[in-house]
């Protein structure tokens, strides 16, 4: 039931997403290489993913990497050379996002589908691989360019910022505490987004401070404010956006079968969302989680 739940709580409070993302073409594959590979890396790479027929060939430069995330990650982190490479297949909607890595030592597989999901990419499969043990935040950054190609549309900058910015949030918070409870504390500030929507400033970051203490973390300055950036971005989205984000969401959701016929009754009565988000979340509490009683 645990194991339910928290699907359904990462599915629910993940509709805080971007603009609506283009779909892919089932089937449609792209192979992202680092740019600074080795012929013989590249080689590894292309059979550690088992790639047996002609694919499109993409690459992912150290520049692309900084353009995201320098100036928000320890240089250590980010480095010189692009060296993660990855491996994306578009999958029937509603498959939802089947991750797996290979020497990526500090972004794990919850991580990067929390990140794209939030980034309106989902219904695929993706291996990401790396010929020694890295970070692996240049992978992101390819996934990125891969889904652009493959839909032919650029994701929003909005929806790639808010992928990067949980990215970031959750790997610092998890260098500190370990990735499942930093990705526990994030989808609880999502939780409560209709709330401190209105909030002052002071009162999120209180909030914040009080799910942290939750799990027994004491956030830092700087963990509590990326926590709270983090918040803002998710906090701005309008209401179409979050309309979008249930479809998707509807569609992407694991292991819950009857969840989509749920999410589609909320969006027949979208109207009334778009009038009271309050209620909305309050709606969904009562209906799912017995009344806002804890279970």
């Amino acid at each position: 039931m645990k194991k339910f739940t928290a699907i359904l709580l990462t599915a629910i409070f993940t509709i805080f997403a971007c603009i609506p993302a283009f779909a892919m073409d089932e089937g449609d594959r792209r192979l992202v290489l680092g740019a600074d590979l080795t012929d013989e890396q590249k080689a590894e790479a292309i059979q550690y993913f088992g790639i047996t027929e002609e694919t499109p060939l993409l690459t992912v430069t150290n520049r692309d990497e900084r353009q995201y995330f320098e100036g928000k990650l320890p240089d250590g982190k980010l480095g010189h050379v692009a060296l993660s490479s990855i491996y994306i297949v578009a999958k029937a909607k509603g498959s939802g996002l089947n991750i797996t890595t290979h020497n990526i030592n500090y972004v794990t597989p919850d991580m990067y589908e929390s990140a794209l999901i939030s980034a309106g990419i989902t219904d695929a499969d993706i291996s990401i691989w790396a010929p020694r043990p890295i970070s692996g935040t240049a992978a992101l950054t390819g996934i990125y360019k891969a889904y652009e190609d493959m839909t032919g549309r650029f994701l929003d900058s909005q929806a790639k910022d808010l992928g990067i910015e949980e990215l970031i949030a959750t790997g610092k918070l998890a260098e500190y505490i370990g990735s499942e409870e930093a990705l526990a504390i994030i989808r609880d500030v999502k939780k409560i987004l209709d709330e401190t929507r209105n909030m002052p400033d002071d009162d999120v970051m209180a909030k914040i401070h009080g799910i942290a203490g939750e799990y027994n973390v004491t956030l830092t300055e700087d963990q509590a404010n990326q926590i709270f950036r983090l918040a803002r971005m998710f906090e701005g989205l309008s209401a179409e956006e979050i309309q979008q984000r249930l479809v998707n969401m509807a569609n992407a959701a694991k292991d819950a079968q009857s969840f989509g016929q749920v999410v589609q009754g909320i969006i027949d009565s979208i109207g009334e969302f778009f009038k009271v988000i309050g209620d909305f979340f309050a709606d969904i509490w009562n209906n799912w989680f017995g009344g806002g009683e804890n279970n």
